[in-house]
């Protein structure tokens, strides 16, 4: 559909949203207006005055709105007036007054119509100026009135490349019938929490129900969060550290309808106050065992919100004690469980606090808020995977050139000017020891920016510079050529990932040069590209060379093996490569080869996972449930990166390293105890209603 000109479209003028400068615009209306590019003006008592459209957001602002909020008697109309480009004027329109027919009305058959004489009376006396609260809670009551209960949901339409499951839906539909959206979803790791989440948050906005939406992650799924509610469930949504979120402050939590947060930052002054202030319909909090002290300013926070809906996902919600399941019930439904003491009287053994008392009569008042879904009552497994890392040594070229930026970079993190905002900031440092471990030219284009940054001495500038014209011209590439040799010797389709595009393009070129068929997927393609280069690797392609863009889901079952020609430092990001095969809907083994070049800090890293948890063998979700365990607010990555800049030398490094495996191991244990626990304490008892 094109814009003509005469077009034109009548809109509800909401007066408060107008007032804001802001006018929300219906998802069809949207759609067309953001195909092609268009102007917008608002005709106001002043003259014509511009508009912008915010497609992410879904609305047109600007300040000349808020004078059409003075004019407009509750309707706005907006017409296309020009074509090149098209230009569509936004000015306040007075709708005529309901008129009910004069002459009898009937059906094609011949069928009378008629109102009641008293409806027609009463609506009579009516013009359609009713206000946008109003009207919208007619609505709402409207929609609820078609779909009685939540027997039906009306969400599963809308669902987008999911591959829903039967415990998926009756979980979701026992929290929305009989837990009144507050409920703790503790299905084993990898059975799709997200997804009932998604899908009862989803159901909830459909309704009508929830429109004010807080959900508080980790730090590192904040992303992943925003990326599943996107492209799952066509819900926008806006992270907490977002650039626009950061312009507006602390009101910033008033504004948006749907962010995500970490709640390692939603717990700290100033955003405490400003979450606090508002009323929410919905939260969703994950990896909810952190809150399972009530002692901490978490939990604190938490028992704090203002919420009418709430969502607590967690695999292993008791690790110490019983009073922990006591501290996130309540959160849900305060007093279900009466008070902390009456609960420690009652259902917890004196002589070990992890061991329950009356089970039964516990189990029918956690049966009011717990969901718990397991592998073995579903009926999923996971095929196999078959993990191999190839240790592939440095040519000399290559080995000064690594030796040569690592010093740099750990000269500049140890001596701390990395915490300034220069060019040689932390996140900068990293980034460039990342791209090195990746491949020498992906390193490349950062030494050259940095080389004539005037910022920086002279001396460092030179030295920069002869290590950007080493990257830039390396005559060996060792990791490409193992690459080709595992080629050779594993015939079929491939995932092949990396972090950098640079790196992407060099393979490439390498690939392509091979004859090999290659197709690219990387986040700088449209929807329409990248749905072409999966429908391509989906048949005649042998090959998909993608970015980490690429580990955001999709699903991509019909391929059993995968690459990390380079390896994150973060494991949920590694965990999140591998987990776009090895799913639920594979029926093949899944291979995985990890390319990592030999005495490196991506070498250290592998070795670390691999042989201290065994990664690679775990269940997707399970490696985060094991580092959430290492009680350390700090990332994973920030943690292996700040104990290599600290290290005095090699052999100190290693030593360090060897502390974190043991903490590692540790940690590993005290999952599979509390998996192991959980499954004596719970059984089989809470699987959602058919």
């Amino acid at each position: 559909m094109t814009l003509e000109a005469g077009d034109c479209w009548q809109l509800v003028a909401p007066r408060a949203e107008l007032a804001q400068g802001r006018l929300p615009l219906a998802p069809a209306l949207l759609g067309l207006l953001t195909t092609v590019p268009v102007r917008l003006v608002a005709e106001t008592p002043a003259g014509p005055q511009p508009l912008t459209l915010h497609a992410d957001e879904g609305i047109i602002i600007g300040p000349a709105l808020r004078d059409l909020a003075a004019a407009a008697a509750g309707w706005l109309r907006l017409e296309c007036r020009a074509t090149n480009p098209p230009t569509l004027h936004l000015l306040p329109v007075a709708p005529d007054p309901v008129r009910l027919a004069d002459a009898p009305l009937t059906t094609e058959d011949g069928i009378p119509l008629a109102f009641d004489p008293q409806d027609a009376t009463y609506l009579a006396q009516f013009t359609p100026r009713a206000r946008w609260p109003d009207f919208r809670l007619s609505l709402q009551a409207a929609q609820l009135a078609i779909v009685a209960g939540f027997d039906e949901l009306l969400s599963t339409p809308l669902l987008r490349e999911v591959e829903l499951f039967e415990h998926q839906l009756r979980t979701a539909r026992t929290v929305l019938r009989r837990m009144r959206g507050r409920a703790l979803l503790c299905d084993e790791v990898g059975l799709g929490k997200t997804v009932e989440a998604g899908m009862i948050t989803l159901e909830l906005v459909a309704r009508g129900l929830a429109r004010r939406t807080l959900i508080l992650t980790p730090p590192s799924l904040v992303e992943q969060w925003q990326g599943e509610l996107r492209r799952k469930f066509g819900l926008a949504s806006i992270a907490y550290d977002d650039p626009t979120f950061r312009e507006q402050g602390a009101a910033a939590w008033g504004q948006h309808e749907r962010i995500v947060a970490s709640y390692h930052t939603a717990k700290r002054e100033p955003h405490r106050s400003a979450i606090l202030a508002h009323e929410w319909d919905l939260v969703i909090i994950d990896e909810a065992h952190h809150l399972r002290n009530r002692a901490t300013l978490l939990w604190q926070f938490a028992a704090e919100l203002r919420k009418k809906y709430m969502l607590l996902l967690t695999a292993t919600p008791v690790q110490n004690n019983l009073e922990e399941l006591f501290n996130l019930v309540t959160l849900l439904q305060p007093g279900l469980l009466r008070t902390a003491r009456v609960f420690q009287k009652q259902f917890v053994d004196r002589r070990d606090k992890l061991a329950p008392r009356n089970v039964a009569q516990l189990h029918d008042l956690l049966a009011e808020v717990m969901v718990r879904n397991r592998r073995s009552t579903v009926g999923m497994k996971l095929t196999r995977r078959i993990a191999r890392t190839e240790s592939v040594p440095l040519s000399a070229e290559e080995q000064r050139l690594y030796l040569g930026v690592s010093s740099f970079v750990r000269h500049h993190l140890r001596s701390g000017s990395s915490r300034g905002r220069g060019p040689l900031n932390r996140m900068t440092l990293l980034t460039l020891q990342r791209a090195l471990g990746s491949a020498g030219p992906a390193a490349a284009p950062m030494l050259e920016r940095l080389a004539l940054d005037t910022r920086l001495a002279a001396d460092e500038r030179a030295t920069l510079g002869e290590l950007a014209a080493t990257a830039r011209n390396l005559t060996s590439q060792a990791k490409v050529e193992r690459l080709f040799a595992l080629l050779r010797t594993f015939p079929d389709k491939l995932v092949i990932f990396t972090q950098f595009r640079e790196t992407q393009a060099l393979l490439e070129r390498h690939l392509r040069a091979a004859n090999e068929e290659v197709v690219l997927f990387h986040g700088g393609l449209t929807r329409v590209q990248k749905e072409e280069s999966i429908s391509a690797f989906r048949g005649p392609a042998r090959l998909l060379l993608t970015t980490d863009a690429g580990s955001e889901g999709r699903n991509l079952q019909f391929c059993h093996g995968i690459v990390n020609f380079d390896l994150p430092w973060n494991p949920m990001r590694i965990e999140q490569r591998i987990g776009r095969l090895s799913r639920i809907g594979q029926t093949r083994d899944v291979h995985v080869f990890n390319l990592v070049a030999a005495d490196t800090l991506e070498a250290a890293i592998l070795h670390l996972l691999d042989a201290k948890i065994a990664m690679f063998e775990l269940v997707v979700g399970e490696v985060d449930m094991i580092l959430g365990n290492l009680d350390d607010e700090q990332e994973f990555e920030d943690l292996v990166a700040d104990t290599w800049a600290q290290a005095s030398d090699e052999q100190a490094f290693q030593a360090a390293l060897d502390h974190l495996g043991e903490r590692l191991i540790a940690a590993r244990g005290a999952y599979l105890r509390q998996r192991a626990h959980d499954d004596a304490l719970f059984g089989e008892r809470f699987a959602p209603e058919g």
